[in-house]
């Protein structure tokens, strides 16, 4: 062996010095002023030789919890908060969890649990130990998770061939989920030992037909002393066989269950401090970007609002405002240090709360809050609050630095302006220093473009926060793709979808082998302003759209899920350009028509309009004002059919509004189909029509 390595988590305990069991050695830690003791001998003979091997795994909503119920405190000081203590039967809980509503919670956070949740229903704790413990591969793949859901909820009914398989597994509805089960049914019915039976659901798990074959002789042997006959203790056997190996460690699941079931609770009864507390353990995580704009989109979603980043409000960690909104955690700003944030928050308690920058660094250490870190807070909007605009305060930094300083340096030397001599000295009635005779005065410069402040915003946030590039291109978006990104989890596998959003996180990868000789494929997050996914293109594809394919590029993507892997993967066939989505993906044209404003002569000049861009897109008419109907849309006659052309959509917006005309995408209408009610007839007579629906009032 060239080298030795230590378990991430492993540590090894015994009731005696460990140097009379085991040969150890000293290693090099990370920390090269500390060594740590490890065993020589490795892992797998660590236990061979009957030593006990503890895995102890560091799990960040532990963090959550314990932050979450501080916060809580701190807001609710009378209400007493022991998550030891929780009743495991709460009601609200268990709503949540049969909404779907996973995002926070321990080990619910994919899509694919979240929508077992909602099939199961849980209702019980022990619902909570068996979904973590049936979603595997194993027991998704081999009917054992609609087994469980169909039996919990009546459709079908359990068989059990003998007595003890109904006491052994009964709390599982008949399925048979957890290790311990399969080794008490070895024990009761085969006589096998605990210890044996344990070394044969593992001999199943990992296919050794030996050990298999001498564990089924065993067991049909015992059982036929304990008066089964031949044939029924085989085909018992031949049920662990199939299922035993998908078992899962119960003891396991529930300790995760009841992690589970804790952050569900508090997410169901204190959801403001929880989100904060989900928000602050992912500041510095592998995934942030994503996690962050899932989380405040939730937050969003249940009416919560995450401020915005706030020099004056805001601290370290997020936290939680007196009127319940979410203050950002002002370390999750990249560039700023914890030291800086921690002087930045003592100064503001001290003497109340910034008026400008020239007051801030005047107040706060020279060598702890720098021009840099002062600079990352003013792209991620921290002094937004405080009037103007960012390119205003980012041309005043380097003035205010040399003011702020220079204050600092009088005031260690013990001087005094010469004006400052005949002025009382008096503090504002609001506790702050005073700054603002001295600071200077915001420069009259242009702000910034929304492209720029967006783009300086999410490199310091690592995501957009106060807005989204996608924004003013939301309705022409939504309006073509088939689908968005909150949407997926219903889509089935291999079913083609159009999105319409952006491409984020592009990673260009070299591939060494593919069916057409290419080497280079993509990874990527596609993303709008529901969510993201994770993306890719294989070497064919990526060969065909690689010009498409950059940082930030607004557009659609057609493609299909893989459900394969977890989360599902967006596999990305063709990308289509933002300005190009309205040609390739139109399927026709609506025009808003409202009854008493719209005159003979408009529908005339409309289709003398119409007429002049013959095409393959229907034209509809969607017809407002009428009595008793909310709303009636029509297809205008195969004649009347139209193409795509800025020049009518122009022509059309000029003589009818801008609002009343818009593109029909790949969704088409969602209303139910009317019956037969000509109503177009008193408003467009000369369109020949057919009806598409309707909508009551």
């Amino acid at each position: 062996a060239r080298s030795a390595g230590t378990h991430a988590a492993g540590v090894v305990i015994a009731d005696r010095p460990l140097q009379d069991l085991v040969p150890l050695q000293k290693l090099p830690n990370k920390d090269k002023d500390k060594e740590v003791v490890s065993t020589q001998w490795n892992m797998g003979d660590v236990e061979k030789a009957g030593l006990l091997k503890m895995d102890f795994l560091g799990l960040r909503n532990l963090t959550s919890l314990s932050s979450a119920v501080r916060l809580i405190r701190e807001r609710h000081p009378d209400i007493p908060i022991d998550l030891a203590t929780l009743p495991l039967d709460d009601r609200k809980t268990y709503e949540l969890l049969q909404r779907g509503e996973g995002k926070g919670i321990f080990q619910l956070e994919g899509a694919g649990i979240r929508d077992l949740l909602v099939k199961m229903k849980p209702d019980r704790f022990a619902d909570l130990i068996a979904i973590l413990a049936l979603y595997r591969p194993g027991p998704l793949n081999g009917g054992m998770v609609d087994d469980y859901v169909n039996r919990k909820h009546g459709r079908e009914k359990p068989v059990y061939p003998h007595q003890v398989m109904k006491d052994v597994l009964e709390e599982t509805h008949g399925v048979m989920v957890y290790q311990e089960q399969v080794m008490r049914i070895l024990n009761r019915l085969g006589g096998i030992e605990l210890s044996q039976a344990y070394a044969c659901i593992k001999a199943i798990s990992k296919k050794k037909t030996e050990t298999i074959a001498q564990g089924r002789q065993q067991f049909v042997d015992g059982a036929i002393e304990r008066g089964l006959d031949r044939k029924q203790a085989t085909e018992i056997f031949e049920l662990i066989e199939f299922f035993g190996g998908y078992g899962f460690n119960k003891s396991h699941s529930t300790a995760y269950a009841l992690v589970l079931y804790q952050t569900a609770w508090l997410k169901a009864h204190y959801r403001t401090e929880f989100m904060a507390a989900v928000l602050s353990s992912e500041m510095d995580g592998a995934e942030r970007e994503k996690f962050f704009v899932e989380h405040i989109d939730d937050c969003r979603r249940m009416g919560l609002e995450v401020s915005p980043p706030n020099v004056n409000a805001g601290r370290a960690e997020f936290t939680v405002s007196k009127d319940d909104k979410i203050e950002f955690g002002l370390l999750a700003i990249k560039g700023v240090g914890l030291k800086a944030i921690e002087a930045v928050v003592a100064a503001r308690e001290k003497h109340g709360p910034f008026t400008n920058l020239t007051d801030l660094f005047e107040r706060v250490p020279a060598g702890v809050v720098g021009a840099a870190c002062v600079e990352a807070l003013i792209k991620a909007g921290a002094f937004d609050s405080l009037g103007g605009h960012r390119a205003q305060w980012l041309a005043v930094l380097p003035r205010s630095v040399k003011d702020g300083q220079a204050a600092q340096e009088s005031r260690r030397r013990g001087q005094v302006d010469m004006f400052g001599l005949f002025e009382p000295e008096a503090t504002p009635s609001n506790g702050q220093a005073n700054a603002k005779s001295t600071a200077p005065t915001l420069p009259d410069v242009p702000p910034m473009p929304d492209a720029e402040r967006l783009a300086e915003e999410k490199k310091v946030l690592g995501f957009y926060m106060t807005s989204h590039p996608l924004a003013e291109h939301s309705e022409e978006l939504n309006a073509l793709a088939t689908h968005r990104v909150a949407d997926l989890a219903t889509v089935l596998e291999k079913a083609e979808v159009v999105l319409g959003g952006m491409l984020t996180g592009v990673q260009l990868r070299n591939v060494q082998k593919s069916r057409s000789g290419l080497t280079r494929m993509a990874k990527l997050t596609f993303e709008d302003l529901t969510g993201s996914v994770p993306s890719m293109l294989w070497p064919e594809d990526f060969a065909k759209n690689e010009a498409m394919i950059k940082e930030d590029t607004i557009c659609y993507v057609r493609g299909t899920l893989d459900r394969r892997r977890d989360p599902a993967e967006l596999v990305i066939t063709k990308i289509i350009p933002l300005d190009k989505g309205a040609a390739e993906l139109s399927r026709g044209l609506v025009v808003r028509l409202t009854k008493g404003v719209i005159q003979p002569p408009d529908l005339e000049r409309l289709l003398r309009t119409v007429r002049n861009y013959p095409g393959n897109l229907d034209l509809y008419l969607e017809v407002v004002g009428l009595e008793n109907i909310r709303r009636a849309i029509y297809k205008a006659g195969s004649s009347l059919k139209i193409r795509h052309d800025e020049r009518l959509l122009a022509d059309l917006g000029n003589h009818l509004g801008s609002g009343n005309v818009r593109l029909l995408g790949q969704r088409g209408f969602t209303a139910r189909v009317a019956p037969t009610a000509p109503v177009v007839a008193a408003v467009a007579p000369t369109f020949e029509e057919s009806p598409v629906e309707e909508d009551d009032d």
